[in-house]
């Protein structure tokens, strides 16, 4: 199995939306970022994704969860792509977070068995991450032009959020009212992209209930213990 395929087909829309969950700017943006930039164990939101990055992810579902043990924190990606239903999970000691400060990752695809990934590929995912924004939004927030407060229609209700403009054309509409802050985004860059909000909650639970196994070896990296 292709398992670092898998990972990127999961984490797809991870990076999209961190282009995306850029916002604010002049004397509100204070406002606006410190009112997106806490999350608690338990929360979720889910996105349906449409434009050309639809074909091969066409919805994400962002959650905090433990596995069993209320002191560990998951941050919970689960994403619908064209190769089947991903779900990737990563320890860490709080939202946001930066890829540093990951401990552990488990990964499963479709329905294959939930694995741990070896210290070689988490290694691989932080370095990754470092560029992501979306890990850290409050940060990031503080970078982009805020446009002013709209109402915004999704298939999760009607709401009132602030439009925020990012330098390369994208745009985003957040608000405090939302887990992970994000309502919807255009993508510019991407040729079109959208996300908008579908549902939103604060009873997530861990969509991984097994135990996972050991990853089998990559070619060039170690056996995992």
């Amino acid at each position: 199995m292709r398992v670092m395929d898998h990972i990127r087909a999961g984490l797809i829309s991870a990076a999209s939306i961190g282009l995306l969950a850029v916002p604010a700017g002049a004397q509100d943006i204070e406002k606006v970022c410190s009112a997106i930039g806490g999350v608690e164990h338990g929360a979720w939101a889910e996105f349906k994704m449409e434009g050309p990055q639809a074909a091969q992810v066409s919805g994400v579902r962002f959650a905090l969860v433990d596995r069993g043990n209320p002191q560990e924190l998951w941050f919970e990606l689960k994403a619908a792509t064209a190769q089947g239903e991903q779900v990737v999970q990563l320890q860490v000691p709080h939202f946001p977070f930066k890829g540093d400060d990951v401990t552990q990752g488990i990964v499963k695809a479709m329905q294959m068995p939930a694995m741990r990934m070896p210290e070689q590929m988490l290694g691989m995912m932080r370095q990754q991450m470092q560029s992501n924004p979306m890990l850290d939004v409050a940060e990031q927030c503080r970078t982009s032009e805020l446009v002013g407060e709209e109402s915004v229609t999704t298939p999760a209700g009607d709401m009132q959020a602030w439009h925020l403009k990012v330098a390369d054309g994208n745009d985003a509409w957040v608000t405090g009212d939302v887990p992970f802050g994000i309502v919807k985004g255009t993508s510019g860059e991407s040729g079109g992209d959208t996300m908008v909000l579908t549902g939103y909650g604060n009873d997530a639970v861990s969509s991984i209930t097994e135990e996972p196994q050991a990853m089998p070896a990559m070619p060039g990296m170690a056996p995992q213990d």
